[in-house]
């Protein structure tokens, strides 16, 4: 008798991690979420609860790590959500291996991978700006004079003339 409500007890718990895998048994709703759970999670506020089931206990799980993120991997995480939500489950899911393949290779090879990634991309800063590198000057091209006047050629003064400092009337430099 013990052994037969231990081998439904074993079916029950099987069938219930099967349907968790397949992400048949629904996770919550937005308005369940925790306070702290909705903070974290809230780029992607408007679209939760037309999320798949999958995606909304994936980003779950990805919110319980939140807190041991740096502030700039918790700012990517943040400009990440809505991109990633929106994502076909298809590219999701070739994402996700390629990051498997990637993590799985030697230490010289994603580090060769990662040096021809940013030869090819620029470096960016955690809100996605461009960051800016002091760079020698270009060939042939003059910076423009210090002096606080203008030179008006044809009669109307280029935007660059209404800068702090100088005087432009009606066209012409004072």
């Amino acid at each position: 008798m013990a052994s037969g409500k231990a081998l439904i007890a074993v079916c029950l718990l099987l069938l219930w991690n099967t349907a968790c895998a397949q992400g048949t048994v629904p996770a919550p709703v937005w308005s369940s979420l925790t306070p702290q759970q909705k903070i974290i999670l809230a780029p992607a506020a408007q679209d939760w609860d037309h999320l798949s089931s999958l995606q909304r206990k994936r980003l779950l799980s990805a919110a319980e790590h939140y807190p041991k993120l740096s502030p700039v991997e918790q700012a990517r995480f943040q400009k990440n959500i809505p991109v990633w939500t929106h994502l076909s489950k298809a590219t999701r899911d070739q994402a996700r291996h390629n990051y498997k393949v990637f993590h799985a290779l030697p230490p010289e090879k994603r580090a060769a991978i990662k040096s021809r990634w940013r030869a090819h991309h620029p470096p960016v800063t955690a809100n996605g700006a461009p960051v800016l590198t002091k760079t020698a000057p270009v060939s042939g091209f003059q910076t423009p004079p210090s002096s606080p006047t203008t030179t008006v050629v044809g009669g109307e003064a280029p935007p660059s003339a209404a800068l702090p400092g100088s005087s432009v009337t009606a066209g012409k430099t004072h």
